[in-house]
């Protein structure tokens, strides 16, 4: 995970229980669903980036990414999480 992501994840859990303002609230909330979203999205880049999932599996003849068919990446693209 990028430093940066990480920093902000980690402020992020001291707010969490700071008695925060009605304003400051608003931002933990908006800081809680940017990071739901930018996990969902990684998860799908590591699944895509995994070149394991390029090799071809002889006994069922596809490739995982292939038979994906970039059902992952709309999913994220939606900010959906996916199995």
């Amino acid at each position: 995970m990028d430093k940066k992501i990480q920093e902000i994840k980690e402020a992020h859990a001291k707010m969490e229980n700071a008695d925060l303002d009605w304003g400051l609230s608003i931002l933990r909330d908006y800081i809680s669903y940017l990071l739901q979203q930018i996990e969902i999205k990684d998860k799908a880049l590591e699944f895509y980036a995994d070149e394991d999932k390029y090799s071809v599996d002889i006994e069922v003849n596809l490739e995982p990414v292939l038979e994906d068919c970039g059902f992952m990446a709309r999913t994220a693209l939606k900010g959906e999480d996916t199995p």
